[in-house]
């Protein structure tokens, strides 16, 4: 004769499906790269298209102590954010510019930026390093912070200058200011004592 043998409720089943699922989909998420997103500057003695030392630094830290030799588990996002400069023009007042000025300016910094940007892309494309970059404009800590909401990476590396206290005061930290505002991990890299120029806000 047949046996009968208890059925398992339907809502049950739905969640076990649901479990099912998920554990696929964290098994297909775990082979993905992990995306680090970097937020790269332009050297405050060097200017364009020189990256700063304490990016620099950060960068070649990445590259040596996360990525190591697996190049295919990392997506690497380089983030530059451009300050936007009311004295960026180089032989007119900026009260007596044009519309035509600002565009120019604007295109200016664009190439600037692109050029930056270049230098992180080409080690990566040499490495065999998945990567992505672009720019924005604004406040960098505020668009940094804005960017690793829209983009979710799964790590944020920033270059510290290891300022003191006193000197925070005054010029203030895009490092400290993403540790407690990013919506992700974040890894501040502190750049070489020896790299460090005579005065420590330049960079």
């Amino acid at each position: 004769p047949p046996q009968n043998f208890p059925k398992t409720p339907l809502p049950l089943l739905l969640a076990k499906e649901a479990n099912s699922k998920r554990g696929r989909a964290q098994m297909a998420d775990s082979s993905a790269p992990t995306r680090v997103m970097m937020a790269v500057n332009e050297s405050s003695l060097k200017g364009y298209p020189h990256p700063s030392i304490s990016c620099r630094s950060a960068f070649d830290w990445m590259l040596s102590k996360l990525v190591r030799s697996n190049t295919d588990g990392f997506h690497l996002l380089f983030l530059h954010v451009q300050v936007p400069d009311e004295d960026g023009f180089d032989d007119m007042d900026s009260i007596y510019a044009s519309p035509t000025d600002f565009q120019s300016m604007k295109q200016r910094d664009k190439i600037r930026g692109i050029h930056l940007l270049e230098y992180f892309v080409n080690e990566c494309h040499r490495l065999g390093i998945k990567c992505e970059a672009w720019t924005k404009h604004g406040d960098p800590k505020e668009v940094i912070c804005h960017e690793v909401k829209r983009v979710q990476p799964d790590l944020l590396v920033v270059g510290s200058r290891g300022l003191g206290p006193f000197q925070r005061v005054f010029v203030g930290t895009v490092s400290e200011f993403c540790v407690k505002h990013a919506e992700c991990p974040v890894i501040t890299i502190k750049r070489k004592a020896n790299e460090a120029p005579q005065d420590p806000i330049d960079d």
